[in-house]
């Protein structure tokens, strides 16, 4: 199949330079808000579909890189004007028609000299057609107007969309009915349905239809040998075309089915798309729907290559994270390297949180709700500000084996402190001391002692007396805990987990800490 292997970006919009190299099927560009994900569809965009091949060049304020804008305010000098280059590298079949017209050498890179099929865009300053400007530059100001902007193939051809070398497709739910991207949708899914001879056909019966449908109606003339006529160089057949499911024209449907009967009208193999971009494929999508979206594409992902950015945890795990690409301080990381049965146990388990670990700075994993209460409140109590000041986050692993995040936290270089049970046994003691030893940015912790087996019993060895005080048993009742008892105040709040942490989170009691989560709250913050 033909698919886009790289991206290479100098100078556009939030990159100075950046390199993506993308799965031949599968891609989820995942990162913080402005991080970069649209940024890098938009390039391709840009190269693909020639976009803002027509804009004023008043466009270019928002496109160039502001460091580089900056860079040149500092050292004023046709030399240092703000200048894009992006380049697709792309896989061909050879014996594709026209694949020789894209097989060249690669400017972009240190590489210059391997030859690969692909695209070029570049926007420069033209110092021929901007001779004499030199005055202006030195007061500050970029001469956008004297910018071209050139699209070539890898061979030095100049590249026309209609010279396209695969079938690519955009589909973009952040923007509605109304607006080009639509329009844009149903003009590409025309061109790659159909052979250059059925559209030729279609658009010439439509012309000759339409001046009879016209002539039919019959109105008198104008006088003078004049009359009203249908110009058919102003009706082009492609711009009023929009995709109708029975008697409703798509666009007119709600936004979250528009979404999910472009996404399944781009997946179908006769469409012969090699290439479909997906921006936020989640908006206006409730959970059913999303989850039937996600169905298509995981059955079909493999007739083509589908590059999505997104927010969404759902998608991001469910499309298997060893097809995430992390967007991060203007690099862009592969989790193809983590564990393939981590990456499946993710596609399987809902209820997960790989998203917001991969996008958090420093992380407490903990074991369930009790410790998501009530580490936030032990925290401030010992280090006089709150976890979000501090930028960490608290992510539960609501029965989920914490082992699954640590492959990820190690994959990514993820600071993540993990803050669990021994249950009373001492090899899971000494398994995290031999951890804690051979790692840096990952430690876990847990009581000391088998008689700290687990979050309640050191809590209550340690307050013991203000325990029995505010946490009302009845007389006589029995609260074992798994046939075990432990006491009447333990084995509740053994059983009664959440509603005896939130209980003593509303007290604003300041209990005594258990070291071990002394020593993971001053570890995680150094």
């Amino acid at each position: 199949m033909n698919y886009i292997k790289s991206l290479h970006i100098e100078g556009f919009k939030k990159f100075q330079t950046l390199d993506v190299e993308f799965n031949e099927h599968m891609n989820i560009l995942v990162g913080e808000n402005e991080a970069g994900k649209s940024t890098i569809l938009d390039a391709i965009k840009t190269v693909l579909n020639q976009q803002y091949r027509l804009a004023d060049k008043s466009v270019l304020r928002d496109l160039f890189n502001a460091q580089m804008v900056e860079a040149f305010e500092a050292n004023l000098s046709v030399k240092t004007l703000p200048r894009i280059l992006i380049e697709v590298e792309l896989v061909l079949d050879p014996k594709t028609k026209n694949a020789d017209y894209f097989y060249g050498e690669v400017y972009g890179t240190l590489k210059k000299q391997d030859e690969k099929f692909g695209i070029r865009f570049e926007c420069k300053y033209d110092e021929l057609l901007g001779a004499g400007m030199e005055q202006s530059i030195l007061e500050k100001k970029i001469p956008y107007e004297y910018y071209a902007l050139t699209w070539m193939t890898f061979a030095n051809n100049p590249y026309q969309t209609i010279r396209r070398p695969l079938q690519f497709l955009a589909i973009d739910t952040t923007s509605n009915a109304t607006t080009p991207s639509f329009n844009s949708y149903n003009r590409t899914l025309f061109t790659s349905r159909y052979d250059e001879a059925t559209r030729a056909k279609a658009k010439n019966d439509f012309r000759t239809k339409l001046v009879e449908a016209f002539d039919a109606a019959e109105l008198p003339e104008l006088g003078d040998n004049r009359k009203f006529g249908v110009d058919t160089k102003k009706v082009v057949l492609e711009t009023i075309l929009s995709v109708y499911e029975g008697a409703i024209a798509l666009e007119n449907r709600g936004s979250g089915m528009e979404s999910l009967i472009k996404t399944e009208i781009a997946l179908e193999k006769a469409n012969g798309l090699d290439v479909i971009l997906m921006e936020e494929p989640e908006n206006h999508l409730s959970f059913t729907t999303l989850r039937k979206m996600l169905h298509e594409i995981s059955i079909k992902q493999k007739d083509s290559q589908i590059i999505v950015a997104t927010h969404n945890n759902m998608i991001a795990s469910r499309l298997n994270l060893n097809n995430v690409l992390w967007i991060t301080e203007s690099v862009v990381k592969s989790l193809s390297g983590v564990d393939k049965d981590v990456a499946e146990f993710f596609v399987k388990a809902d209820d997960n949180a790989f998203l917001q670990l991969l996008l958090s700075n420093k992380v407490f994993l903990v074991e369930g709700a009790t410790e998501f209460l009530l580490l936030p409140h032990f925290y401030k109590q010992i280090t006089g500000k709150t976890i979000e000041e501090d930028g960490i986050s608290v992510i539960s692993c609501n029965g989920i084996s914490y082992k699954n995040y640590l492959e990820i936290a190690q994959k990514t270089s993820k600071k993540i402190c993990v803050i669990t049970d021994n249950d009373g046994k001492q090899n899971r003691i000494d398994e995290a001391t031999t951890f804690n030893k051979t790692t840096t940015l990952q430690h876990i912790f847990l009581g000391t002692t088998t008689d700290d087996w687990t979050w309640e019993a050191c809590l209550y060895n340690l307050n013991k007396t203000v325990l029995d005080g505010m946490i009302e048993v009845q007389a006589g009742a029995d609260y074992l805990f798994h046939k075990k008892d432990y006491g009447q105040v333990l084995g509740k709040m053994l059983n009664n987990k959440v509603e005896v942490a939130y209980k003593m989170l509303l007290s604003k009691i300041a209990f005594e800490v258990p070291q071990y989560i002394k020593d993971a709250i001053e570890w995680l913050r150094k």
